[in-house]
């Protein structure tokens, strides 16, 4: 059966260019319906995509599946996707380019190129041919797999919107971080110290410690370890040890006071922490579970985006009041 994407035809109304053998359908892994993993099913008959002016076809090489990819296939946010049933996810893509709209100016032929979709696209990368517009790609470093060009794009624009874009990270800032161990976290440091910061800390599993502190050079004075204890750390195993906060560690350690704190974990009590380690006045807080995509999702696009803004301004305003820092919620878009 047909999957509700129209009769397959060329791969572009009026293409500049095309590689030969591009065929007119494709292989793809589609969602026709909002649940776990189950309702992810590979299709043989996909329309390849037609392309825009501004886009170029992607052979895809490889793809990630991101927390976004899960959440959505999930049923976050159904009322901006369910509109667009059937899906196809991702966000990352590494491929080859193998045709061209009729602006599209920036690459080949056969150019290797990797890049970000847009986050409420409903046609992803994980498929065998993806359309993108070309200022979302970037020629793909030859020391690069495939596969690690596809695990950075989305992550690292992520992280670098809410270091940058939402915090105004400046020079010699102390970064904090909850969810270091995160591929966004990962990003984060790396972007915070390559820019000059002062400190970056943060927390920390017991599995990704070793891995954190040797590729990203931090000190693990700086690293708490969230599923640690402090009996632990010094030998005693005993179940009675309670964990060690990562206030108490950031005071062992004397950490002080940062400029900017990244939350990738959610909550009220993850943001609540983070505030407490922030400079009064001048401190910045960015948090990646903020209730814009939920708000949409339960009261339809237009609610609920002015129903988000309402609480964002809301909280802007706790935090101000409170803790004397910037507030923000970090969203995704191209």
């Amino acid at each position: 059966p047909r999957l509700g994407w129209g009769t397959p035809g060329r791969v572009c109304g009026s293409p500049r260019s095309i590689m030969r053998g591009v065929p007119s359908v494709m292989r793809a892994a589609v969602v026709r319906a909002f649940g776990g993993p189950e309702v992810v099913r590979v299709a043989g008959n996909v329309p390849v995509p037609k392309l825009a002016p501004d886009e170029v076809l992607i052979r895809v090489a490889a793809a990630s599946v991101s927390p976004l990819d899960t959440r959505v296939r999930s049923g976050y946010a159904a009322a901006l996707f369910a509109p667009m049933l059937p899906l196809i996810l991702g966000r990352d893509v590494s491929g080859t380019v193998v045709a061209l709209g009729t602006n599209a100016r920036a690459f080949r032929i056969g150019a290797e190129v990797f890049g970000a979709l847009s986050p409420v696209s409903g046609r992803g990368s994980h498929c065998e041919f993806v359309a993108a517009r070309e200022v979302h790609l970037a020629p793909k470093p030859t020391a690069w797999t495939h596969a690690s060009a596809a695990a950075t794009p989305f992550a690292a624009l992520t992280a670098w919107r809410a270091l940058v874009g939402d915090c105004q990270f400046r020079e010699n800032d102390k970064v904090l971080v909850n969810g270091l161990g995160s591929t966004v976290g990962n990003f984060v440091a790396q972007l915070a110290k390559h820019a000059g910061a002062a400190v970056v800390a943060g927390s920390v599993g017991k599995r990704s410690v070793e891995r954190v502190a040797n590729e990203l050079k931090i000190g693990k004075e700086n690293l708490w370890i969230y599923d640690s204890s402090t009996g632990q750390s010094r030998g005693d195993t005993s179940s009675n040890i309670k964990k060690q906060t990562m206030l108490v560690h950031a005071e062992e350690n004397n950490w002080g006071a940062f400029d900017v704190a990244v939350d990738l974990v959610g909550g009220e009590s993850s943001e609540r922490l983070l505030a407490k380690l922030l400079k009064k006045g001048t401190g910045r807080l960015a948090t990646l579970h903020g209730d814009l995509a939920r708000s949409i999702g339960e009261n339809g696009i237009l609610t609920g985006t002015a129903l988000g803004s309402l609480e964002l301004a809301r909280k802007k305003t706790l935090y101000r009041m409170q803790h004397d820092i910037g507030y923000h919620w970090t969203v995704m878009r191209l």
